[in-house]
C-alpha cells in the first residue's frame, strides 16, 4: 500500500478570531439545522469522560457529520466547574475536520471562539428568526458571561432591537458588560433590577448561566415570549416546557438524551410536550410561530455538527484570504 500524503491546515484561536464573524456564524449553524431537518447530519452520542477529584470534571468528544458538506469531525472539548485557579470552566476547545467521502483528516482548528460565537450568538439567534414575534424589540439575558456577550453582539446585528436588558447575580459583571460593551451597540444596554423584572420585559429571553437552580419562572414570561434556553432546563423551571404554548429542541436524538434524560430534572419532563425540532420547522415540516400571543420555549445543548458547519466555512475562508499555517501528515 502506498504512502499518501495529507495536508492539514491549521487555524490558531487569533487566525480563527481574525477572520470569522457573527453572520458566518449564524449563515453556518442554520445550513446545519436545515441539514438536520433534511436528514443530511449524523449525531453519534457525546463521548464523555469523568476526570479529576470527584469525578466532577468531564473531557468529552463531540462527533458529527454533515452529508451536505462531504465532512465528518469530532470536537474535542471540556466542562471543569471544578476547575484550578486561574482558569475558566469551559477552555481550548479543538476541531477536526475530515472528508467524509475518503476520512481523510483536512483541518485542525482551536474552537473556543467558534463554541462561544455559535451558541448564544449562533443557534439563539437562528431560534429567534423563526420562533420570535416578528418586531421584537426587548431582549433579555439572564447571564453575563463569554455566552451572554455573545449573544448582545449577534442580536443587536441580527434584530432591529431597541432594548438589551441584562442580569446577573453578581453586580460587577454587570457594571462590567455595560461599560465595555455599551458604545458599540445600536440598542441600549442596560441593567434589569431582577431576573422576574428581566423575564416579564422580554420580547426574547436568553438564559446563558452555568446555574443548576431554576432561576426563572413560568408565571413570568410574558405573552408572545421566547425562552431561548442556552443550559435547557438547569436555570428555568422545568414547569416552562408545559407552560408555553410549544417547546422546540434543537435536535430530537441529541437533547432527547442530554435534556429529556437528564438526571436532574428529566424525570419532570414529558417528551410529548416536545412540539419539533428546529430543523423540522425551517425545512418547512412544522410551522414555527403562528401568531404574536404564542408562548415559545427553545431548548438546545448544542452538538458538535453546528461547530462543524461553523469550521468547514472557516477552512473555506481562510483558504481564500491565506490564513493558516500547512501542517503535512505522511
Amino acid at each position: 500500500m502506498g504512502e499518501h500524503s495529507v495536508d492539514i491546515l491549521f487555524l490558531s484561536r487569533q487566525e480563527v478570531e481574525s477572520i470569522l464573524t457573527y453572520p458566518d456564524v449564524v449563515a453556518a449553524v442554520e445550513d446545519a439545522f436545515r441539514a438536520d431537518g433534511s436528514g443530511q447530519m449524523i449525531v453519534p452520542s457525546k463521548e464523555v469522560m469523568r476526570v479529576g477529584p470527584g469525578r466532577a470534571n468531564c473531557i468529552f468528544a463531540m462527533p458529527g457529520c454533515l452529508e451536505n458538506l462531504n465532512t465528518a469531525g469530532v470536537k474535542w472539548t471540556n466542562f471543569y466547574p471544578a476547575q484550578p485557579d486561574g482558569y475558566p470552566t469551559i477552555w481550548a476547545h479543538v476541531l477536526i475536520l475530515s472528508h467524509e467521502n475518503n476520512g481523510m483528516p483536512y483541518a485542525i482548528l482551536d474552537a473556543t471562539s467558534i463554541t462561544n460565537m455559535r451558541t448564544a450568538g449562533g443557534h439563539a439567534v437562528v431560534a429567534a428568526k423563526y420562533l420570535a414575534r416578528k418586531g421584537a424589540k426587548t431582549l433579555g439575558i439572564l447571564g453575563c458571561g463569554a455566552q451572554g456577550r455573545s449573544a448582545i453582539r449577534s442580536f443587536d446585528e441580527n434584530f432591529d432591537l431597541e432594548r438589551i436588558l441584562i442580569y446577573s447575580a453578581t453586580p460587577d459583571h454587570m457594571k462590567d458588560c455595560v461599560r465595555q460593551m455599551a458604545g458599540g451597540l445600536r440598542a441600549r444596554l442596560e441593567i434589569a433590577p431582577s431576573p422576574q423584572a428581566l423575564a416579564e420585559q422580554s420580547d426574547i429571553l436568553l438564559t446563558a448561566t452555568t446555574c443548576r437552580t431554576p432561576i426563572i419562572k413560568a408565571e413570568w414570561l410574558p405573552e408572545g415570549c421566547l425562552v431561548d434556553a442556552m443550559f435547557a432546563f438547569n436555570d428555568i423551571e422545568p414547569s416552562i416546557s408545559r407552560y408555553c404554548d410549544k417547546w422546540v429542541v434543537g435536535n430530537r436524538d441529541s437533547d432527547r438524551i442530554e435534556i429529556l434524560e437528564h438526571p436532574n430534572f428529566g424525570h419532570l419532563l414529558d417528551p410529548g410536550d416536545v412540539y419539533a425540532s428546529l430543523g423540522e420547522i425551517i425545512c418547512g415540516k412544522c410551522p414555527g410561530r403562528e401568531n404574536d400571543r404564542e408562548r415559545i420555549v427553545f431548548s438546545h445543548m448544542g452538538m458538535g455538527t453546528l461547530d462543524i458547519a461553523v469550521g468547514v466555512h472557516l477552512v473555506e475562508k481562510a483558504r481564500r484570504l491565506g490564513v493558516g499555517q500547512t501542517l503535512r501528515l505522511t
